[in-house]
């Protein structure tokens, strides 16, 4: 079959124009069909209406002649029966600098598949050509090179990738016979490219090894932007975003590399092992996602675990970030409300639409499903402190659902999982699984810590009392970004959106209220003033008892066999002294 091309011209760069001039070959137009332009893009579960940023549209057919194009939804037209090829063009506005959106200026260009080539529905599964005559610094996430053709397998595939047009630094690095690539195309030389390359090896190293096996593509390309963090997972590679001095800040790289890791791993959990509901969707309108607490949960609890055993985390790093998700879900009353389930099937209307009552009305099922993974991983080395734990669930998934291309075209659903589950484990931890997602309730690591050599401990006393408030810097006061459900505040009338200004006439900012607290004292009665839009209002609030914080340790009561536990789990070393080293 005859491709389908697209030409990208990018000559009205400096307006944030791009131009695509779309052919259908003449095999596929004689019975007309549907052009559709995606309203969602994969990996990210919400409408984000590409169409608003189409300018014009304008189909001919092999004479020059304009054809009608008839607008049949929001983002899709009717072309009729044509005889011969079809040329579609189309011009779009692109000034929207993330890794889910177009952006196109003097300097470089951004496209993603979906917000910029649409489909012609009748030819979407013979192969799909992009050409950017005029460039040569191009970076894809498909086979090509310079300006092109780049080969996209069908649509889908055109869909799943990305274009870094400008200047840029590359570093590579070769993974058991695939080259990886880390291409930086932001501003300035801060960024040590050769670094983050070789550290990207080493994460994809122990992600190979937990699915035991090899690595599922040709070749895998990160293409890095400057933005304030993010990614998208693609079939091939990734685009992420971060500050431009991101590896030098110890906090920054830790989620520098907890990131990179989390799309790599995307490359076996949802681009080849696939929720059934994510095979081969639509595009043009949402799609019920009930699993994705094992799609991005599971996905966000191994970014925490792979750079451990990868060696580019310590122990510290670990532990940090593991308690990042403890913490999160237990400062989210809507965990309470909302299961797990419920929330990745509502991903498309609140999880990327948050608001100041996002925390209060329902759950996240990255964090909340990382911290359900965490326990099942727990529990099943509680249980066979020698066998493979989570691991062996995913490798038992990947094995019956991904690594076979025809097991992909059917994925996996929910069953699938509790299945693996149940032949990993048994079926008491398949019910305590099904539980977990199914009831808004919250996972329990705490009595299970020691299998691997760890504990709860107070991270310093518990005096401060409870605000009840989750709240940022402001230009005057301090920003109050949510009033937890049923908190102190909360129960006094105080709403997400507010500024506090003063308590007991007093003004404070974010950093001083903790001492302000403290010297009020549990039970007291305070009275804040706040600006509501153009009010000034008061409510008098009752500060609530102190809550502990309790942060993830290593246990000292460790003895052999859970440093040895420790050792498997992470890959790291038990970091006590007084436990011997384990030798496997």
């Amino acid at each position: 079959m005859e491709p389908v091309t697209y030409a990208v011209d990018l000559d009205a760069r400096e307006q944030h124009l791009v131009a695509v001039r779309m052919t259908v070959p003449g095999d596929a137009t004689g019975d007309g069909g549907r052009l559709v332009v995606a309203t969602w893009t994969p990996g990210s579960y919400v409408v984000r209406d590409y169409v608003h940023h189409l300018q014009r549209v304008v189909a001919r057919d092999a004479d020059g002649d304009p054809l009608p194009l008839v607008q049949t939804d929001v983002s899709a037209w009717e072309l009729p029966p044509v005889v011969g090829p079809v040329t579609i063009d189309l011009e779009w506005y692109a000034h929207d600098l993330g890794v889910r959106t177009n952006h196109v200026d003097d300097r470089h260009a951004l496209l993603v598949g979906a917000a910029t080539f649409p489909a012609f529905e009748p030819a979407r599964h013979r192969p799909h050509h992009v050409t950017i005559p005029g460039v040569d610094d191009v970076v894809a996430l498909l086979p090509g090179a310079g300006s092109g053709p780049y080969v996209a397998d069908d649509h889908a595939h055109l869909v799943d990738a990305a274009f870094e047009v400008g200047p840029h630094r590359t570093a590579t690095v070769d993974v058991r016979g695939v080259e990886h690539r880390v291409v930086w195309a932001g501003h300035g030389a801060g960024l040590d490219v050769d670094r983050l390359a070789a550290d990207l090896g080493r994460l994809a190293e122990a992600a190979v090894d937990l699915f035991d096996g090899d690595l599922p593509t040709p070749r895998y390309t990160v293409i890095a932007v400057e933005g304030q963090g993010g990614g998208l997972e693609h079939r091939d590679g990734c685009v992420v975003s971060f500050p431009p001095h991101a590896d030098g800040d110890p906090a920054r790289r830790r989620r520098l590399l907890g990131l990179l890791s989390h799309e790599h791993l995307h490359l076996w959990n949802v681009r080849r092992l696939i929720p059934a509901a994510l095979v081969d969707p639509p595009l043009d309108r949402p799609v019920l996602t009930p699993s994705l607490w094992v799609a991005e949960g599971w996905t966000s609890y191994y970014d925490r675990v792979l750079p451990a055993r990868a060696g580019v985390w310590g122990v510290a790093d670990l532990l940090v970030g593991l308690d990042a998700l403890r913490d999160a879900v237990d400062r989210t009353p809507g965990a309470d409300l909302q299961s797990l389930r419920d929330a990745s099937r509502t991903a498309w209307t609140k999880h990327y639409r948050r608001d100041e009552n996002t925390p209060n009305a329902g759950t996240d099922y990255y964090g909340h499903g990382a911290l359900v993974a965490f326990e099942l991983d727990l529990r099943l080395r509680a249980a066979d402190p020698e066998g493979p734990g989570l691991d062996g669930v995913l490798r038992d998934l990947w094995v019956r659902h991904g690594r076979d291309p025809d097991a992909r075209r059917v994925g996996f659903t929910e069953d699938d999982v509790l299945a693996a589950l149940a032949r990993v484990g048994d079926d008491d931890l398949a019910r305590r699984c099904d539980e977990l997602v199914d009831r808004p309730i919250r996972p329990d690591v705490a009595p299970l810590l020691g299998a691997v050599g760890l504990t709860l401990q107070e991270d310093g006393p518990a005096d401060v009392p409870e605000l009840g408030l989750v709240v940022g810097p402001a230009e005057t006061g301090v920003a109050v970004r949510t009033a937890l459900r049923g908190g102190a505040a909360w129960r006094a009338g105080v709403s997400g959106g507010d500024r506090l200004l003063a308590l007991d006439g007093e003004t404070l900012g974010a950093d001083d209220l903790p001492a302000y607290l403290r010297a009020r004292g549990s039970g007291a009665t305070v009275t804040a003033t706040l600006a509501r839009g153009a009010r000034l209002i008061e409510r008098r609030i009752v500060l609530d008892p102190p809550r502990p914080r309790l942060r993830l340790a290593v246990d000292p009561a460790a003895g052999d066999a859970a440093a040895l536990a420790f050792t498997r789990w992470c890959g790291l070393p038990h970091p006590l002294p007084d436990v011997p080293a384990p030798t496997a």
